[in-house]
């Protein structure tokens, strides 16, 4: 793995003669060819492949049942993310979070699950003190039928995931004081999808550019001349 300004450079360097391509560009390239390249791979590989897991670490909040706090007693809250998170990369099975806990990593993380799922568990003899998450919103969701759980007490949130824009992990704050990602840190994405991305992004992108036709003619017709 390298950082972005690499991968940029890798690809301004197949395209060093075209002055029309900027980094701002090459990065857009980047971005949206990291994710539907993301898409197309299996669900199952994806979920294990750490290289493109970023985390995002968000103080969280009370918030009520119904989503509306002024209407409901506090003993019906339960917390949410300060902020949205930055856009997951949804897929067919699982919304693109790979897991989500405390900032604390030592401590257990929280039985993530679709929405339906998550409100509707922790009746049972085995999972009643069980924290459960969810997504809704772009927001993180954390709920638990324990009253008493410590759960209560959770400040901050870390969430790893696998986002659509890695730049926008960068809005966050580590609790080192420190953003979650910077250029300069590595870019979450392997090595072998990188190769793919790249044959790609100079197939579809930087190939039209070099073939677009030349338009030799002008509105004024400065080119032709009269003959009487």
């Amino acid at each position: 793995m390298a950082s972005l300004y690499k991968y940029i450079y890798d690809v301004k360097s197949l395209i060093r003669n075209l002055n029309i391509v900027d980094d701002d560009l090459v990065e857009f390239w980047i971005i949206t060819q990291r994710a539907m390249w993301i898409r197309r791979r299996d669900s199952a590989y994806i979920a294990t492949d750490h290289s493109l897991v970023q985390s995002v670490v968000s103080e969280v909040e009370s918030v009520d049942r119904s989503f509306i706090p002024d209407l409901v007693e506090s003993r019906y809250k339960i917390l949410r993310t300060k902020e949205k998170l930055p856009k997951l990369i949804n897929f067919a099975s699982w919304d693109g979070v790979v897991s989500a806990g405390p900032a604390d990593m030592g401590v257990p993380r929280f039985n993530h699950k679709e929405y339906r799922e998550a409100v509707s568990s922790g009746n049972g003899q085995f999972n009643k003190r069980q924290i459960f998450s969810f997504i809704m919103n772009d927001y993180l969701y954390i709920i638990s039928k324990a009253i008493n759980n410590y759960w209560y007490l959770i400040t901050q949130v870390a969430v790893l995931g696998i986002f659509g824009d890695p730049r926008a992990v960068g809005d966050f704050i580590h609790i080192t004081g420190e953003a979650c990602w910077t250029p300069d840190d590595e870019y979450p994405i392997s090595i072998e999808l990188w190769s793919y991305m790249k044959d790609q992004i100079v197939k579809g992108n930087i190939d039209i550019l070099t073939k677009v036709p030349t338009d030799s003619s002008n509105d004024d017709n400065q080119g032709k001349t009269d003959n009487p």
